[in-house]
Formats: C-alpha cells, sequence, structure tokens
C-alpha cells in the first residue's frame, strides 16, 4: 500500500468516524428500537466503489473498533452489535462486488439488510431473548431505504471526487 492510499484510507476511516459519533446525537423516532440510517456505512461503499474490497474492510473495521473507543463502549453491547452487523454486511458486500454484477445501490441494500441481520442475531445471542427476530421484517425493509439513501450519496461523492 502506497503512503497516498493509507492517507487516503485514513481520512475515510476518519471521517466515519465522525459520521458514527453524529448520527448517535440524533434522537431515535423510529418504531423500531435503535435503527439508524448508518451514514457512516458512506464511507465503506466508497472505499469499495473507489479502490478495493481489501480497502472496505480496513476502512469499516477501523472506524468500528475507533469510533467504538472514543465513545467509550469498546467491548460493550453496541461495540458488538456494530461489530456483528458490519462483518456480516462487509462478507455480503465482499461476495457481491465479486459477482459482478451489482450496482452501487445493489451493494449497499445488501450490506444494510445484512448488516441488520447481524445486529439482530448478535442481540438476540446476547439477551437470549428470541423475540427480537420479530423486529426482522421492519429492519429489512428499512435496510432498503437506508441502503439505497446511501448509495444515492456515495454515488453523489464519486461524481464529486472524479471532478477533483
Amino acid at each position: 500500500m502506497t503512503t497516498k492510499k493509507a492517507v487516503q484510507l485514513s481520512f475515510l476511516i476518519a471521517v466515519g468516524i465522525l459520521l458514527q459519533i453524529m448520527e448517535s446525537f440524533i434522537p431515535v423516532l423510529m418504531i423500531v428500537p435503535g435503527f439508524k440510517i448508518g451514514f457512516a456505512n458512506l464511507v465503506s461503499v466508497f472505499a469499495l466503489w473507489e479502490y478495493d474490497r481489501k480497502s472496505m474492510w480496513i476502512v469499516s473495521l477501523g472506524r468500528i473498533f475507533l469510533s467504538s473507543l472514543l465513545q467509550g463502549t469498546l467491548f460493550g453491547i453496541s461495540f458488538w452489535l456494530s461489530l456483528s452487523g458490519g462483518l456480516l454486511a462487509l462478507i455480503a458486500m465482499s461476495l457481491a462486488w465479486q459477482a459482478k454484477c451489482f450496482s452501487v445501490y445493489g451493494i449497499s441494500v445488501v450490506g444494510a439488510a445484512c448488516h441488520s441481520v447481524g445486529q439482530v442475531l448478535a442481540i438476540t445471542w446476547i439477551y437470549q431473548q428470541y423475540f427480537m427476530q420479530l423486529y426482522l421484517p421492519v429492519l429489512l425493509a428499512l435496510s432498503i431505504v437506508s441502503g439505497l439513501i446511501i448509495a444515492m450519496i456515495t454515488e453523489k461523492m464519486m461524481l464529486r471526487f472524479k471532478g477533483v
């Protein structure tokens, strides 16, 4: 990895941390507890589309660990939820990228949906409360919307950075 790429990925991690911390201040007004749009995932999708899968993994995992460390939740429940959702989303987006038949919208929606599945599985495992799985259909429907929003913003970012 070149120094230039390392610096650019570091900036993406920093932006992702900033977005995640800023989104944590937005009150949850949804029917589903804890649902957020996931603006920090912008940097993951952007890293995948502009660089490669390895860069996406570095940016995503770096953001998850460092933002949890900065928020004081490292190895707390919110960290495990973020990590489990993030890992499943990273695997799914990597496979979708490898298939070469998805646009940025498809990859973003797949990632958002798998993130929700990963979080529901983690919360079910942590609390041993299987009723949490009842939220999954609503979360998946909301994931489609949030995935499309993230993809739309990422596409605008890509167009903007191509002009630089």
